[in-house]
């Protein structure tokens, strides 16, 4: 959905947008709001990202495009975790308003910043990856009953999304909302069921705000362009017993707004910036 001149320039939703957004999640499992940062900030984003990826795919690539890692199977696909600094911690970016309206409602107000990575589709990939959640089962196969929104995936994209150049394929309308069970490993094949269910592609301009339950089935798709498909990936969390992963220098901590504090309270605090790693 496209956000109204007056929600941008307010950088608030209206009552009607955060419900229906709302709605979205919980229904269809994600909701997309078109263009919601500046295209100058997204810019500059993808720039200084590529001055970190190339290097660091260059010196790793070996380790990185290995198929028996699981994660890159001939998709070129590559995960990278951020070091917590300017311009990837800008408030727009952790603590966006349009984000933190919704993750507030679903989640608790008293919810988490728990991810700070990114997701890159590369050029040259020959298969897209396997049908796959973003979780796991919480109880296994003993669960036979959906539970609550327990993580919502919030992804950026920095450069606008294509068919040619390696969208993300959801499964909407219910891949989220089976039992429990069926995100334990016992269950029936995801890559299987796909074949014969709809899909979307997360078609969409740089800058766009894509918010989804991490039960929703999906897949990361061949980049057939020349150019990286780069995706920030942050993960907003219901409160609970955890370990921070993020590590987070005091002064750039104090340095932030109340909202970001809060949801990145038990991260790392008080630690060096991370070099960054896949």
């Amino acid at each position: 959905m496209k956000l109204s001149a007056e929600e941008l320039k307010n950088g608030k939703l209206s009552a009607e947008t955060l419900e229906l957004a709302i709605q979205l999640i919980k229904v269809n499992g994600y909701v997309l709001f078109e263009e919601a940062l500046p295209r100058a900030q997204v810019e500059n984003l993808y720039d200084s990202y590529v001055d970190l990826l190339d290097p660091y795919f260059e010196k790793n690539r070996e380790v990185i495009l290995n198929p028996g890692n699981g994660f890159n199977d001939g998709t070129n696909h590559v995960r990278l975790y951020l070091p917590f600094e300017k311009p990837y911690c800008d408030e727009a970016v952790i603590a966006n308003p349009f984000v933190t309206e919704i993750v507030d409602q679903l989640l608790g107000e008293d919810c988490l910043l728990t991810y700070f990575a990114t997701n890159t589709s590369m050029p040259g990939g020959k298969v897209p990856q396997p049908v796959h959640s973003d979780t796991s089962s919480r109880y296994g196969d003993r669960h036979p009953a959906n539970l609550p929104i327990a993580n919502l995936i919030v992804n950026y994209p920095l450069v606008d999304v294509t068919e040619n150049n390696g969208p993300m394929e959801i499964w909407p309308g219910g891949t989220h909302l089976h039992p429990d069970n069926w995100y334990a490993k016992n269950a029936f094949s995801k890559p299987k069921l796909a074949e014969h269910m709809h899909s979307v592609k997360m078609l969409m301009p740089a800058g766009s705000i894509l918010i989804r339950d991490d039960r929703v089935w999906h897949r990361g798709t061949p980049n057939k362009s020349d150019k990286h498909r780069p995706n920030i990936a942050l993960i907003y969390s219901a409160n609970g017993p955890r370990t921070g992963t993020i590590q987070i220098p005091q002064e750039t901590y104090d340095q932030l707004s109340d909202k970001a504090q809060q949801l990145l309270r038990k991260e790392l605090i008080g630690y060096p910036v991370a070099e960054p790693k896949h």
